[in-house]
């Protein structure tokens, strides 16, 4: 084996592998600390530590600590977004199904892992920047999914109407599960997922 190959691969596993591997873990130690202790609290040497890797392989895959934010956020709404459209995709397409589908694994899945929502919903704050512009983003991609969700059982509904209709939901959602993170609000899961369910038939009532 030359040197050149061994530079390439080390255990049988390549070079990109191991840095994707190390991005990987990289990834999850801030998930776990950023929601648990938060941004602010956070360095560097406590992610690499976490995550099992020195300090010099942090900066092989993020320039700062805002990327790897941008990361660990990107992966969780990727995550979030992938588990509510396949729950609305496996279940008959009737729209209080289907809404109570997304809702329900929306906020279940949320509130299983308070890591995800303090990421999500509290901690872009202690970022800012381009963070806080993805957030902004984030929540459309969501309002996009419910709108994509309610047009074809109100298909006369004006499209303006649906991303206003979706947009509101998810701003109630996000403030009422920051509120009860913060131990504000003694409401159970289940209440709370039934109130979202009627705040959005009730809106869908209202535009068909």
């Amino acid at each position: 084996m030359t040197t050149s190959t061994r530079a390439r691969s080390y255990g049988g596993v390549s070079a990109p592998q191991r840095i994707a591997d190390r991005r990987s873990r990289l990834v999850a130690a801030a998930v776990e600390l950023y929601g648990t202790q938060g941004y602010a609290a956070t360095g560097v040497k406590d992610v690499c530590r976490a995550a099992g890797v020195t300090d010099r392989y942090f900066y092989e895959s993020f320039r700062n600590q805002s990327e790897l934010f941008s990361a660990a956020f990107e992966q969780c709404v990727t995550q979030l977004l992938g588990a509510v459209a396949s729950a609305v995709a496996a279940v008959p397409a009737e729209p209080a199904v289907q809404a109570r589908a997304a809702i329900e694994t929306f906020v279940r899945t949320l509130t299983a892992d308070r890591r995800v929502t303090r990421l999500l919903f509290v901690e872009p704050a202690s970022v800012g920047g381009e963070v806080e512009r993805e957030v902004r983003g984030s929540i459309r991609r969501f309002a996009d999914l419910v709108a994509a969700t309610a047009t074809p059982h109100l298909p006369d509904m004006p499209e303006q109407l649906l991303t206003m209709g979706a947009l509101s939901l998810v701003g109630a959602i996000q403030n009422v599960l920051i509120e009860w993170l913060d131990g504000g609000l003694e409401a159970s899961v289940d209440e709370m997922i039934d109130y979202f369910v009627s705040l959005l038939l009730v809106a869908a009532d209202a535009g068909s």
